[in-house]
């Protein structure tokens, strides 16, 4: 198998805050992104890009929605689309982003994801719907409810159709994959395409002042705190965690608990914490904003994950100094390593628990992979992901451009 192509950029420092829309002069890229703002992983990855570029960049951006911040930065041409179901919000925003960009002036044209039918040059892919069908053998998770499973299987069934028409010779020029996992799963999927890694990044200075201090909690007699962030909770393992939790309780002398931050059937998996004995040790704070103070005051990420392209949550968490627990999924295997940034686990309670239940009783060792993880997510920063796409981009405008959109 042919290896994808990979880009080595060398770090350099932030561009410095623009005002305004940027001159005509420079390179102009149109970015197509469902959202752009701060409060998911792609749409936090689109942000950091159009904050990072280099001034002489000009983006103009269709998109639902746009962060406050980055309006004086772009030209906005806004999508409206309903906001749920998602399903029917994906499909309004394939037809009516696809017309924007029949009136929308050349330019270097990135599409985050299989989003809209016109031809582009770049597609950044953060999650193959193909590549999670053939790793997990299912269009919806176990346990979902019936609705549930119905919505997700269609949305699966769709977004595997909308890859296989835009990831293929002369619709995109190049696929831009967020991890080496990921880029093989492309490779397998979809071939005949050039892929090139540009890796996600990490905010050093937002979550790295966790790791400026210790945490004695475990020394104390307090016991360790697991975190889990995110919503997909089917998805993201929140069930396995929760079976973990109890593991590690009967292994570690009843000391973990776990900290859950997001938006998932609450309901239903408090019921699960009451079936296993250990509702009063799970802690369901909902969705937050700025999730610093819960890896500031946890000592464990643990992520149970079915499928990943490569988590921006465990770049945070390694960011913070926190050890990792997670499967062995695109882009965290490769930071955890061979144990020294955490553990990669199976997706069980026995697995996790055991995992868990280690790292309470032996500080010295959690405290090891914690600082292991903090070294390597010292190379994870905005500034080379920006680098990286800033690169392709220089790339694709010196050959000749994609069509209008039409066949």
């Amino acid at each position: 198998m042919t290896l994808p192509l990979r880009l080595h950029v060398a770090r350099r420092p932030r561009a410095g805050k623009r005002a305004g829309t940027v001159s005509h002069a420079g390179l102009h890229v149109v970015l197509i992104a469902h959202d752009v703002h701060d409060g998911g992983g792609m749409e936090r990855a689109c942000a950091e890009l159009i904050r990072g570029a280099p001034t002489d960049i000009e983006f103009t951006v269709v998109s639902r929605t746009l962060g406050d911040d980055l309006r004086d930065r772009v030209t906005w041409k806004r999508v409206p689309t309903p906001t749920r179901p998602f399903l029917l919000k994906y499909l309004t925003f394939f037809v009516l982003a696809g017309l924007r960009l029949l009136r929308t002036r050349p330019g270097v044209r990135h599409a985050v994801g299989a989003i809209v039918p016109n031809r582009v040059d770049v597609a950044a892919v953060h999650f193959c719907h193909a590549g999670y069908v053939t790793r997990t053998k299912r269009l919806a998770p176990a346990g979902a409810t019936r609705l549930r499973a119905l919505n997700t299987a269609a949305t699966r069934i769709v977004s595997r159709l909308a890859e296989s028409w835009c990831y293929r010779p002369g619709r995109v020029r190049a696929l831009a994959a967020v991890s080496t996992g990921l880029a093989y799963e492309l490779e397998t999927h979809f071939p005949g395409v050039p892929i090139v890694i540009t890796p996600n990044g990490v905010d050093l200075e937002r979550f790295g002042s966790a790791a400026e201090h210790s945490r004695p909690l475990v020394q104390s007699g307090k016991p360790l705190v697991a975190l889990f962030v995110g919503g997909d909770w089917d998805r993201k393992g929140l069930g396995p965690a929760i079976e973990g939790l109890a593991e590690a309780r009967r292994q570690a002398g009843r000391r973990v608990e776990l900290w859950v931050v997001g938006r998932g059937d609450e309901r239903r998996f408090r019921h699960l914490a009451e079936q296993h004995d250990v509702s009063r040790c799970v802690r369901f704070f909902g969705f937050r904003g700025g999730v610093e103070p819960f890896y500031d005051a946890a000592d464990v990420l643990v992520l149970p994950t079915l499928y990943e392209a490569d988590s921006l949550v465990v770049h945070e968490a390694a960011a913070a100094g926190l050890a990792i627990v997670v499967t062995r999924v695109n882009g965290a295997e490769e930071l955890v390593g061979d144990d020294e940034a955490g553990f990669i686990v199976d997706r069980n309670g026995q697995s996790i628990g055991s995992a868990l239940a280690r790292l309470a009783l032996d500080e010295p060792l959690r405290r090891q992979q914690a600082a292991a993880a903090r070294a390597k997510a010292r190379a994870m920063s905005w500034e080379r992901s920006t680098a990286g796409v800033v690169t392709l981009y220089r790339r694709l405008a010196g050959a000749p451009a994609v069509g209008d959109g039409r066949r």
